[in-house]
């Protein structure tokens, strides 16, 4: 009985010794642990922007700015692009085909819609593989005034604009959570300035309200309010200008 006992305890013992354990047991079973996904999300795609950026160079406002970037499969298996992303709204972005070889090209149209912007503008294209690795380019453009262009009743508020300038500030109801949704894209963080002007050191919170709901005229700075067609309530400019009034200069 004894020997039958210790028997049966040897032959525990290797059943669990040999047992294959952690990534070993997602190897066999073909299940990833959470080590292995996290290592594939964040390894880089074999898709690769050549360059990884372009400058289009100067583009007068209201044109859309066209230009091509290529991305090549540095892998040694077939790759596929699943989805395509870009910065914002206004850039379009289409590979001309998705399945890649290795070693293999394709280009990425991308079209910029460049209304409501200027000066110095950057955006980027972000590509997804099969495996959810991704891959990013980045392109720049000098957008210049044009005084031929014809801005009728368009607003940064509509179409596609309105991704990035009225959607975001939906239930945002504090100064920094709607500096955050619709300004700091165009003014730069904490109001130290960007494409637009520095907002930073100005104290008066009933003009920065003024400014914010009134606009400026241009299609730069619309008026924010709801009763000019922007996002924004009054409750949501008292925030925000009060907020903006207390910055550092």
């Amino acid at each position: 009985m004894a020997r039958m006992r210790l028997t049966l305890m040897t032959l525990l013992v290797m059943l669990v010794a040999c047992a294959p354990r952690g990534d070993a047991v997602a190897q066999t079973t073909g299940i990833q642990s959470p080590v292995q996904e996290a290592a594939i999300v964040h390894a880089p795609s074999p898709l690769v922007f050549e360059p990884d950026h372009v400058d289009i160079g100067a583009v007068p406002e209201g044109d859309h700015a066209v230009t091509f970037m290529r991305v090549r499969n540095t892998g040694d298996q077939m790759e596929n692009i699943v989805s395509v992303t870009t910065s914002c709204g206004c850039t379009v972005a289409r590979p001309e085909q998705n399945l890649l070889m290795p070693n293999g090209f394709t280009r990425v149209k991308v079209t910029v819609d460049t209304f409501a912007k200027q000066d110095n503008v950057r955006k980027w294209v972000e590509l997804t593989d099969g495996e959810g690795r991704r891959s990013r380019g980045w392109l720049s453009m000098q957008v210049k005034a044009n005084p031929h262009m014809v801005v009728g009743k368009r607003s940064i508020f509509d179409g596609k604009c309105g991704s990035c300038h009225f959607a975001p500030a939906a239930g945002k109801s504090s100064g920094p959570a709607i500096y955050a949704a619709v300004c700091v894209m165009c003014h730069g963080t904490n109001g130290q300035g960007a494409y637009a002007p520095k907002l930073a050191g100005l104290t008066d919170a009933r003009s920065l309200a003024v400014l914010i709901g009134a606009g400026t005229g241009s299609q730069h700075m619309p008026g924010f309010a709801h009763r000019h067609g922007g996002p924004l309530s009054r409750r949501q400019i008292a925030a925000l200008s009060q907020w903006l009034s207390g910055l550092d200069k």
